[in-house]
């Protein structure tokens, strides 16, 4: 009977182990996946190596062989930059150098692979791994990095409830190795030397020498950062924003010897010794209030610190932040050694949330300046935790972070070395040129501000000369200029007449009127002046005699108004103690001669024989205009008078205009305007100066909606 039950039984559970055998065969287990390699002759030698750290499934995996390529991109950029160098003779001394040398000399050739892979976790944290494959180890850039990874030994110091801790080792002295065997490369021994000595000697002044920190900076740097859940600080100044109370350190290995020198010597400093460690309070007071900044060095190490009982609190501190559960858990699952960690609690970031709310009576620019920064602050459900450990073959990079690895991926590919490299070759030198153009434009346009400045100065004053000074500043006829090329505007020369010229750094010229020669240059006799020159020249002497001209008339119009008399003389106007105290002759003309005479026109010849009249009209040479009905306006007509007053200043910018592009017709729209010759005309009774004709040697005509002519110069029966 029990053989029977026996037997039955057996049977029974054969056929259920069958079918549960062949219900597994038919059914791949539940998230297990099958990933077919290439073969091993196909596949990279370095794959093993840096897939045995990433994790595969998740969503991000990448891995990318890179053996022999930044010696392969070094011989591109040495073509590229022989090829540049052809057209830029600045790159002349970086095609003479060993690229390849100078790219392994940094250490860019001793990464063989790299790899990356993100996995989302069910709260939304991201385990992020980075590997840098370098299998005959790491020297010049990548020797910062450290040695061998080791216990987080500033753990002791952080306090269990610290929002942000970090430690990094880092080795500055290999780096500035490496920056001196490139300079010597590049420059010879007496360059990497004198590299040396400019180190020593910086700082020498403050009692130590930035090589002394260099060389001493082979350690660790620890940063710890507590928030306070309560307290504020307000940033100084009027209106200064409040920001959540902190405490803070930081520690620095291997400077403390360099800096405390200094430190003893300066006057803004108070000493003092607790056991062995050297304190340093400032006297002067913080910017934030309720902040006791305090400076101390212990042996090599270098502290600073928001104050010296949180300073005190970490150094004797005998449970630090291994004690955090959450802290101790996450270092467990990254390990418990490396070279750099980085932990930050989620009170850090809803600390920095609450700006916003701890300023309620901000203002709306302010509170939207909080906003956005709000927004940009990540919600994480738990603390953030990375973890950098040098490797016998490579570094390695593990976090447990907000966002995955994707977005840092993402951006590498667009702003890499080679694309930057690439698109700077191409940019720089049409960069170069538009910058160059843009530069000459703003001092055109400075130098037109101050020859603009310096005619209303000539004509107010009755001068034919000035100084940069009188005309710039506050309360004066420009409040300011800015130099675009660090060009020197008080090195000008103000007179009447002629050009203004300014030399750049590298040796150009920049003048106004525009392709102006300096009056030095013309009288040269190894410098003859061509047939441009001489016209140009000569266009010169005309405006700086109308303009003298000018300055006489509107002096005689006063002395008539204020003697009641129709006529005045060059003697009634300018001398000692009259309206103008002297009108300098600029083409060898006479002004003594002149008898100015209400509503009539005068004439002055100059040195060659040409004949200037003012108002201004064709010289000698030119056919005169010819006689019209136009009406001349009454002089007792002050509207009219504006007016002319107008056409005039139209006329004395459209003349400038012939001359600097040498053309013979304009318009309204080429003369005034921001940057122009004039910023603006205001109309005297509705009247529209976009409809003058301006043409060379020709009146302009401005036709009033009553009927009449007001024209410029006056053209009056003889």
């Amino acid at each position: 009977m029990n053989t029977l039950l026996t037997r039955c039984g057996t049977v029974a559970l054969l056929i259920a182990l069958a079918g549960c055998a062949k219900k597994e065969a038919g059914v791949s287990p539940r998230g297990t996946a099958s990933v077919n390699l290439v073969p091993d002759s196909e596949r990279s030698r370095h794959f093993d190596a840096v897939n045995s750290h990433l994790e595969l499934g998740g969503v991000l995996y990448g891995y990318a062989d890179i053996d022999g390529d930044a010696l392969a991109l070094a011989s591109s950029a040495q073509v590229l930059v022989h090829q540049l160098a052809l057209t830029q003779p600045q790159l002349a001394a970086l095609d003479r150098q060993d690229l390849k040398g100078l790219f392994s000399e940094l250490g860019l050739n001793d990464i063989k692979a790299v790899g990356f892979s993100s996995v989302r976790e069910a709260d939304g944290i991201y385990r992020n791994r980075t590997f840098l494959f370098t299998p005959a180890g790491r020297h010049g850039l990548l020797a910062a990095f450290g040695g061998r990874p080791g216990r987080f030994i500033g753990s002791k110091m952080a306090p269990p409830d610290c929002d942000f801790y970090s430690e990094t080792e880092f080795d500055v002295n290999a780096l500035y190795d490496t920056v001196r065997g490139v300079v010597s490369k590049v420059g010879g021994s007496e360059a990497a030397d004198s590299l040396a000595k400019k180190l020593k000697e910086a700082g020498a002044g403050s009692g130590f020498s930035v090589l002394d920190v260099i060389q001493g900076m082979r350690g660790r740097m620890t940063i710890i950062l507590r928030m306070d859940p309560q307290s504020t600080y307000r940033l100084p100044g009027p209106g200064g924003a409040m920001i959540p109370a902190f405490s803070a350190i930081v520690r620095v290995d291997g400077v403390g010897a360099a800096v405390s020198g200094t430190l003893s010597k300066s006057g803004g400093m108070v000493e003092s010794k607790q056991g062995s460690l050297t304190l340093f309070t400032p006297r002067s007071a913080p910017p934030l209030a309720g902040l006791k900044p305090v400076l101390a060095v212990q042996g090599k190490a270098f502290f600073a610190a928001t104050s010296p009982e949180f300073l005190q609190e970490c150094l004797h501190r005998t449970e630090g932040i291994e004690t955090n559960p959450e802290f101790a858990s996450g270092l467990a699952a990254l390990g418990p050694e490396g070279n750099g960690l980085t932990w930050v609690s989620q009170r850090f970031f809803g600390r920095l949330r609450d700006i916003g709310s701890l300023n309620p009576n901000a203002t709306a620019e302010q509170k939207h300046v909080f906003d956005v920064f709000a927004l940009n602050v990540p919600i994480v459900t738990r603390p953030l935790l990375s973890v950098r450990t040098n490797l016998p073959d490579g570094v390695l990079v593990r976090s447990s972070w907000n966002q995955s690895l994707k977005a840092d991926i993402a951006m590498f590919t667009i702003y890499n070395p080679v694309t930057i490299g690439l698109m700077a070759s191409m940019a720089i030198p049409a960069f170069q040129k538009v910058r160059q153009a843009s530069q000459e434009k703003a001092i055109q346009n400075n130098l037109h501000t101050l020859y603009d400045a310096a005619e209303q100065f000539y004509l107010i004053n009755g001068a034919s000369s000035t100084t940069y000074d009188q005309l710039v500043g506050p309360g004066k006829y420009v409040p300011e200029i800015q130099p675009a090329d660090g060009e020197d505007y008080r090195s000008l020369t103000f007179r009447k007449g002629l050009p203004l010229i300014v030399r750049l750094g590298d040796g150009r010229a920049i003048s106004y009127p525009a392709g102006a020669v300096s009056p030095a240059a013309t009288h040269l006799p190894d410098q003859p002046k061509s047939a441009a020159d001489a016209g140009r020249q000569k266009v010169y002497d005309q405006i700086a005699v109308v303009n003298n001209l000018y300055t006489l008339d509107e002096a005689a119009k006063k002395y008539c108004i204020e003697h009641n008399v129709d006529t005045a003389s060059y003697a009634d106007l300018v001398g000692p103690g009259k309206l103008l105290a002297e009108v300098k002759p600029v083409a060898g003309e006479d002004y003594t001669p002149l008898v100015f005479t209400r509503g009539q026109r005068v004439e002055v010849r100059l040195a060659d024989g040409r004949i200037v009249r003012y108002p201004l009209g064709a010289t000698d040479s030119s056919p005169r205009p010819e006689r019209t009905s136009e009406q001349a306006p009454a002089p007792d007509d002050p509207k009219a008078q504006a007016m002319i007053q107008n056409l005039q200043v139209l006329n004395d910018a459209a003349n400038k205009y012939y001359a600097e592009h040498d053309s013979t017709t304009t318009t309204f729209e080429n003369l005034v305007g921001p940057g122009k010759y004039l910023p603006s005309i205001a109309p005297v009774a509705g009247e529209d100066y976009r409809s003058l004709l301006f043409k060379k040697d020709h009146p302009l005509r401005l036709y009033l909606k009553d009927g009449r002519v007001v024209t410029f110069p006056l053209q009056r029966q003889e």
